[in-house]
């Protein structure tokens, strides 16, 4: 995920090689630890991929992000990819208002790896909110 964040940093760009060895990986391991595990990596993915694509499609992010975002969910539980989910989009907001009050520059965009990169640090941890 690093090499995501560093590329979108420095190229504007996510590139599938580093999303899906990511995404493979996280759903392959979750078959080896069972079945149940393996329908959670899976819902996991389908569920950040649904919620997503509808804020890709209002142009809130980028196709990358949303693939970046589904990499992630294959590691995580259902509960987790929802808590990071907002706090991706709650960090994304708090750089944007630092953006906007220290750059003064409306027309900025953020590179919004770093959000899901520290968001998924944080669930990862065990700091995730509880959403249901």
């Amino acid at each position: 995920m690093s090499g995501a964040v560093f590329t979108d940093l420095y190229k504007d760009k996510i590139y599938n090689v580093w999303v899906v060895p990511g995404l493979l990986i996280g759903v392959t391991g979750s078959l080896f630890q069972g079945p149940d595990r393996f329908v959670e990596s899976l819902t996991a993915v389908g569920a950040a991929f649904l919620i997503l694509l509808p804020v890709y499609f209002f142009k809130g992010i980028a196709a990358g992000d949303v693939k970046l975002f589904m990499s992630a969910a294959s590691f995580l539980s259902m509960q987790d990819t929802l808590s990071c989910i907002m706090i991706s989009f709650l960090i994304a907001g708090a750089i944007s208002v630092a953006i906007l009050i220290l750059k003064r520059n409306k027309q900025k965009t953020i590179h919004f790896a770093v959000p899901v990169l520290i968001s998924a640090l944080i669930c990862t941890l065990g700091g995730g909110i509880w959403v249901m």
